[in-house]
């Protein structure tokens, strides 16, 4: 792990996965991080999904108006028409791509605690397909009222993936992209000057349980819960490996007793 000053570690913190590993084996044994250990992992790579996919989309829009529509503005398109449709089908491909990942990051975030903290060896552990945001937070919640309360930072952390008013758009789309159709993003020229950008790639309305969703500007939401996601799984690593530490430290405690569980 590179060294920070603690300023910058403060103000940029990284998390150190190999100290999760080392962790979780020492407090809870070598056969509990290997069940941790894939989901940890993963909340690496997701995110790292959803930025590739982020730029991918916007970087290949942001190219053609770049190179076509700024000379021959939208009905340029039609020249090459078929340039075109492919070229939107790869960015709606990449927008469906990055809403899935980020929209799975809250699901892999609950397996990487509930396992590397060992809530499957509590009394009435969840079945698996019960571990999801909701159940888990429930189990945080209930270690931190059991009397642990280095539980309460990251039950905070964790209680953010889910909320905002983004993060029900994001699950409805998410939702209705996986399992019902695919919500198309149109490009959107404004000729009238009064628009501040003149090109926008929309995500049409659409409807999910009972309530509609409005079109949306799709570089400003993905750009928003992008940005908003993204750090908290690097804080929510950096405080998993704090609540173990301190796990560590009643477990070696002489007078912890049966604290650690």
């Amino acid at each position: 792990m590179v060294e920070n000053s603690k300023a910058e570690y403060e103000k940029n913190p990284t998390w150190d996965i190999g100290l999760t590993g080392e962790l979780v084996a020492a407090i809870f044994g070598p056969v509990q991080w290997k069940k941790a250990h894939p989901s940890v992992r993963s909340m690496t790579d997701r995110p790292e999904f959803c930025r590739y996919h982020y730029h991918e989309a916007l970087g290949m829009m942001s190219e053609y108006i770049e190179s076509k529509l700024e000379e021959t503005g939208i009905w340029g398109v039609y020249d090459e028409y078929g340039e075109f449709s492919h070229l939107m089908l790869k960015i709606r491909a990449n927008i469906a791509a990055f809403v899935q990942s980020l929209h799975a990051v809250s699901d892999t975030c609950s397996h990487m605690l509930y396992y590397a903290l060992a809530l499957d060896t509590i009394p009435k552990p969840l079945r698996e397909r019960d571990i999801n945001a909701k159940e888990v937070l429930k189990l945080l919640e209930q270690q931190h009222d059991a009397g642990h309360p280095e539980y309460d930072k990251l039950c905070r952390l964790f209680q953010e993936i889910t909320t905002g008013d983004d993060y029900k758009y994001l699950s409805a789309l998410t939702n209705t992209v996986k399992h019902r159709s695919i919500v198309r993003s149109e490009l959107n020229e404004d000729a009238t000057g009064r628009r501040k950008e003149k090109w926008v790639l929309f995500l049409e309305s659409f409807w999910y349980a009972g309530e509609l969703f409005l079109r949306t500007d799709a570089r400003d939401f993905m750009r928003k819960e992008h940005d908003r996601i993204q750090p908290l799984t690097v804080n929510i690593g950096v405080e998993l490996n704090n609540v173990l530490m301190k796990l560590q430290s009643l477990k070696s405690s002489p007078h912890s007793g049966e604290e650690n569980q």
